[in-house]
């Protein structure tokens, strides 16, 4: 599959949902929903997305096709990311990461370093259930096919986030 068309915008979002969301809920499966919720969001304002990403229907919602076999060993490769896998008797196997440097910000515009910050506070305390059952009852899942592509065009009915440019 190729790559998303801004590598850059997206280790960079990673980054920062790392840092900004950094705590014992984040994961790559909430990864995947905070780089849904990004892209989708923003096509639904601006109809353009951030990272260019393409969004599979799977059981447990959206998934980010390129995250885990492209962008994270890029990400790990440059130096920028760590990602381990740990276990616990509380969570059981659970990845975690970690930023190893600061996101660059220059690479956003104000409606994306809004955005950015408006997710990490919206969904730092939400559970990964939460947040797979959230995706689940809107349209781009709802409307889509098991294992195929989300469809961007459906994205207006995605509640979350009023920007300035959106009102």
């Amino acid at each position: 599959m190729a790559l998303p068309q801004d590598k850059s915008k997206y280790i960079n979002a990673l980054l920062y949902f790392i840092k900004g969301c950094d705590n014992e809920k984040l994961g790559v499966m909430k990864l995947h929903k905070l780089l849904y919720y990004l892209d989708f969001i923003s096509y639904r304002d601006r109809k353009k997305t951030v990272t260019g990403e393409v969004y599979l229907h799977l059981p447990k919602g959206p998934f980010a096709s390129s995250l885990q076999d492209e962008i994270i060993p890029i990400a790990k490769k440059n130096k920028v990311m760590d990602h381990k896998e740990d276990s616990s008797e509380k969570y059981g196997k659970r990845n975690r990461f970690r930023a190893l440097v600061e996101p660059d910000m220059t690479l956003f515009d104000d409606y994306e370093k809004e955005l950015l910050a408006y997710l990490c506070k919206k969904f730092k305390s939400w559970k990964t259930e939460q947040m797979v059952a959230q995706t689940h009852v809107e349209a781009p899942w709802v409307f889509s096919e098991p294992s195929k592509r989300l469809r961007y065009k459906d994205a207006d009915d995605i509640s979350f986030f009023e920007s300035a440019e959106r009102c």
